[in-house]
């Protein structure tokens, strides 16, 4: 027997196998429960956790791993032919063997690797019993990942107190819940990334990482930056608000201050399979400012719990003085209900020439009209990575971690309901013994009859 091959047989293959700038995400793995590793495309990183996967099976009788792919065919063409490769230094007796109808390796010790493709069947596929290892791979590419690692997979773990490794380029959808696990685990110090550069010497020669990046489209094109650099990047022409991007440092504000005089409104966009997302500010007549003070974020709730936290937001913020106005995007049936049902007087938003109010809305945003409190930070982040669902720009895109971008509609709604003209301050304010006062009108005032609304709305 080789020496390889006892160390392959006491399950040690890395410290001779891996290259050197591959050992920092294999450390990872064996220091975290739930590693997180993002890297470079052609470094390697399926190779690398294939190793500490072997190890571990290797060294423990009858343990289990799901290595879960986008796809099926991935499983296969991806992890196979990186398995034999391993293999060729293990002898006969603890190689593992493939077996096709079941997809999945076993050793002499009982000890099993199954592959999985999760966007076959919605992570289906992948059940079982119990995991020791669970392996979340080209993870940016999972359709429906908070359910598939949630509900299928980390169940597996509970009885094992296994592990689960993601790893992955970045994708290109930005509110791909591969960024929000990225930065939990970024900031549980259990994040480790490699770029391209890292593999220089090792893998590959300088010339051979400047001729892929000539061949990508150069240092700036986004295939280099975010395939190779593994950057947080989409593609800049589906942002939908682009100019948040520049302005975030002069909108996003740890205090909003308030003026003397100011009109308070609400703007929501009502969802159903998509969150309903509130917004609660005011306008700053005197400097032309659009302010956020509040959202409210959730898709659990009936209408009647929604509109019970929206009037304690309300309360919060603003005392007993109702806002200017209130505007919801919810079908008409739904409207009634809240006025009858719920006494809040609230009104559908104009949304004819969607285009036209985006537009209106990156304006703002572009010469600094606009201030958002810190703590709204779905909002935030649905401005800084939200994306249209193509090239025609007539809708939204929707993603798991993002929704429907339901803070950018309702700040839309919000923006476009502002009534600029309307002078909030009195005109004797300067003597007024108020230090501040809240402009309302009848439009938020609880209405004793429906008039109103059936000459609205044609009911």
């Amino acid at each position: 027997m080789t020496e390889n091959q006892k160390l392959f047989s006491a399950g040690l293959i890395a410290p001779w196998y891996l290259f050197p700038f591959q050992l920092g995400p294999y450390q990872m793995l064996l220091d975290h429960r739930f590693p997180f590793i993002e890297q470079s495309r052609r470094t390697g990183k399926t190779n690398e956790v294939l190793v500490w996967v072997l190890e571990e099976l290797t060294k423990n009788e009858g343990w289990i791993c799901r290595w879960c792919e986008p796809w099926k065919f991935q499983a296969r063409e991806i992890v196979m032919p990186e398995i034999e490769a391993i293999q060729r230094f293990a002898s006969k007796q603890d190689k593992f063997k493939y077996y096709t109808t079941d997809s999945f390796y076993e050793n002499a010790r009982g000890s099993r690797l199954y592959l999985r493709g999760v966007n076959d069947d919605k992570g289906e596929s992948a059940r079982g019993p119990k995991s020791h290892i669970i392996v979340a791979d080209e993870y940016g590419s999972w359709k429906e990942p908070r359910y598939i690692i949630n509900e299928v997979l980390l169940p597996q773990l509970l009885s094992t107190n296994g592990k689960l490794a993601r790893l992955s380029t970045p994708p290109k959808d930005l509110g791909h819940k591969y960024y929000e696990d990225r930065e939990r685990a970024l900031r549980d110090g259990r994040f480790c990334q490699r770029i391209i550069w890292d593999a220089q010497g090792q893998l590959y020669e300088k010339k051979q990482i400047e001729e892929i990046c000539e061949e990508v489209g150069g240092e700036n094109s986004i295939a280099w930056k975010r395939e190779f650099l593994c950057e947080e990047i989409g593609d800049p022409t589906l942002l939908v608000i682009p100019e948040f991007q520049e302005k975030i440092g002069d909108i996003v504000k740890s205090k909003i201050e308030r003026p003397s005089h100011y009109d308070a409104y609400v703007a929501g966009d009502s969802g159903f399979d998509d969150n309903t997302f509130g917004l609660f500010g005011f306008y700053d007549f005197k400097r032309d400012v659009v302010c956020i003070e509040r959202e409210y974020v959730d898709n659990s709730k009936t209408t009647n719990e929604h509109i019970t936290q929206f009037k304690k937001i309300e309360k919060d913020l603003w005392k007993k003085v109702p806002p200017y106005l209130r505007t919801l995007d919810a079908d008409k049936q739904k409207i009634y209900d809240i006025m009858v049902e719920d006494n809040y007087t609230v009104n559908r938003p104009f949304k004819a020439h969607k285009i036209a109010s985006i537009n209106t809305l990156r304006e703002r945003v572009r010469r600094g009209g606009i201030e958002i409190h810190e703590s709204c930070v779905n909002l935030i982040r649905q401005l800084r990575v939200g994306m249209w669902k193509d090239e025609t720009k007539k809708d939204f895109q929707r993603t798991e971690g993002l929704g429907h971008l339901d803070g950018v509609a309702a700040l839309m709604y919000f923006n476009r309901s502002i009534d600029t003209k309307k002078n909030p301050y009195p005109v004797d304010h300067m003597m007024s013994r108020y230090t501040h006062h809240i402009s309302s009108d009848k439009r938020t005032e609880p209405q004793d009859g429906l008039e109103d609304f059936r000459d609205l709305y044609g009911g």
